[in-house]
């Protein structure tokens, strides 16, 4: 497991000392596709400052949060941490994570944030440690939004923009999520769209869910 250290852009995002707010409407997806999911063990990569991991936890699950901030990890572990629910810093799922050891995991709006080796190499370790027939869910930045193609920062590959600081934003079409996915049975697939009040433009995400088939 590759440990990362603070040079990395997204510990600006976490300067603060609490929790960014929660994104109420994939919110409420989520909470409807872990009242359907079976199991009670979940890996939420990219947890980010641990908002959307202590509200599973609170709905009954262990909850596993791993992220590349260390200001987030910290941010996470302040607000909650007890046995059911830990945080980890890492770029990748730990390799010390067994086989076949989540029964759900959760991605939100983290993987249009990877290069595309990156994401393959993640998606990889995803199938490892997800049951078969576990749960995944993931959220996705789409081309529908109306803030693509960003011209103001650098196409560094086909869809995939550096923003000027050294974060990356992929816009997944779907056709790419169709590819990407292939290993999952996908059960939903839906656009949740809003206008972005820093943006003023029309914000626009992939909601995908399925089970992983072996």
């Amino acid at each position: 497991m590759k440990i990362i250290n603070t040079s990395t852009p997204w510990e600006n995002e976490y300067k603060q000392s609490r929790q960014a707010p929660i994104y109420e409407q994939l919110w409420k997806i989520l909470q409807e596709f872990l009242k359907n999911s079976h199991g009670k063990s979940i890996l939420d990569y990219g947890c980010g400052d641990g908002n959307y991991s202590i509200l599973m936890h609170n709905m009954g699950f262990k909850v596993i949060g791993i992220d590349v901030s260390s200001n987030a990890i910290e941010i996470a572990e302040n607000s909650c941490s007890t046995e059911n629910l830990t945080f980890h810093i890492a770029d990748s799922v730990p390799e010390k994570f067994p086989e076949n050891s989540f029964d759900i995991v959760i991605m939100l709006n983290v993987l249009h944030c990877l290069s595309n080796w990156k994401r393959a190499e993640l998606l990889g370790q995803t199938r490892r440690v997800l049951k078969n027939k576990g749960h995944f869910f993931a959220s996705v930045l789409s081309t529908n939004d109306e803030s693509y193609p960003r011209h103001e920062w650098t196409e560094v590959e086909p869809s995939t923009f550096d923003d000027g600081s050294g974060k990356l934003f992929h816009f997944f079409s779907l056709e790419e999520i169709t590819n990407e996915f292939e290993f999952l049975n996908i059960s939903h697939m839906d656009i949740l769209e809003n206008v972005h009040p820093e943006v003023g433009k029309k914000s626009a995400l992939h909601i995908i869910a399925g089970q992983n088939e072996k």
